[in-house]
Formats: structure tokens, C-alpha cells, sequence
């Protein structure tokens, strides 16, 4: 009996909605009232703008201003690799390391720049590095009068410790 009751309550309810859903429509006939409908014209796209490009008129330049030198004139100081371009000049090579080191300290005694490179089993003495190789054959004749070494000019190469 409890829910004889409830079952009953429920379906009114349900009737009841439907009435209030249906009943106007049925009531007016089934004609719903039409929406006033507004249409907006999509405008015409704006005309494409004509570019003109003006071409640039030469400028005179100042007096003060000179002309590059040609390529064959001057040096860049990089190669054609893009990298430095520096001499290094080879004074030895030494099975002893403290044998490099002396003659290492005796060039740089003289105001030279120099470094000593491991290249098992020897161990190679270095003068420069130098950018122009005019200044590097002039310390190649140096340290042929001051030591009595002949000396190699070869490319400077920075990284070539950590490559090997």
C-alpha cells in the first residue's frame, strides 16, 4: 500500500506537466508565433592595395670615405675554413721533457713567446703563435743567430692538444 500511493502521486505529477507543455500548444491551434529574422549583407572585400616600391637613388658619398682595398690587397686572417690564420714556427723536439723546458725558458728569455707540446714519444717545442708571417720569419732568423736552429714556420692549430 505504500507504494500504490506513491506510484499514483507520481503519474499526476507526470500528467499534469504534460498538460502544461501540450495544452497551449493544442489550445493555439499548433501555429507557434514566428522570430523576426534579420539578415546583415556581408560587405564586398576592400580592393587590394597597389605597391609600389621606389627604387633607391645612389647617394654621393663624402670625400672622407675611401674605396675597400681589393681582396688580393689585404689579408683576412681567417682561412678558407673560417678559422685563424697564424704561424707557429717548430724549434725541436726532445725525447726529455726537461730538455724541451730549458730551451723552452732560453726562448723565452730572449722575449719570444713559446710553448711545449707532448707528441708521444716527443716533446715538441713551439715559438708564436704569430698572425703576420713576416714577424714570424723575422723571429725564424732570430733564433737562427741566437741559438743556431733551423726552424719550421707551420700552421698554429689552438685545439690540437684536445683532438688528439
Amino acid at each position: 500500500m505504500k507504494y500504490g500511493l506513491k506510484h499514483r502521486i507520481i503519474g499526476a505529477i507526470i500528467l499534469l506537466s504534460l498538460a502544461v507543455i501540450f495544452l497551449p500548444i493544442m489550445l493555439d491551434g499548433g501555429e507557434r508565433p514566428q522570430l523576426p529574422q534579420t539578415t546583415t549583407p556581408i560587405p564586398a572585400p576592400p580592393p587590394k592595395p597597389e605597391i609600389r616600391v621606389r627604387k633607391p637613388v645612389p647617394e654621393e658619398r663624402p670625400d672622407i670615405v675611401k674605396e675597400a682595398p681589393q681582396r688580393d690587397q689585404w689579408q683576412s686572417g681567417l682561412t678558407e675554413r673560417h678559422t685563424l690564420a697564424a704561424w707557429t714556427l717548430q724549434a725541436a723536439s726532445f725525447k726529455d721533457e726537461a730538455n724541451a723546458m730549458k730551451l723552452r725558458d732560453r726562448i723565452r728569455a730572449k722575449s719570444i713567446r713559446s710553448y711545449v707540446r707532448e707528441r708521444a714519444p716527443y716533446f715538441v717545442v713551439y715559438a708564436g703563435p704569430f698572425a703576420d708571417p713576416k714577424k714570424a720569419d723575422q723571429v725564424k732568423a732570430s733564433l737562427k743567430t741566437d741559438f743556431g736552429i733551423n726552424v719550421l714556420m707551420v700552421s698554429y692549430d689552438p685545439m690540437a692538444d684536445v683532438r688528439q
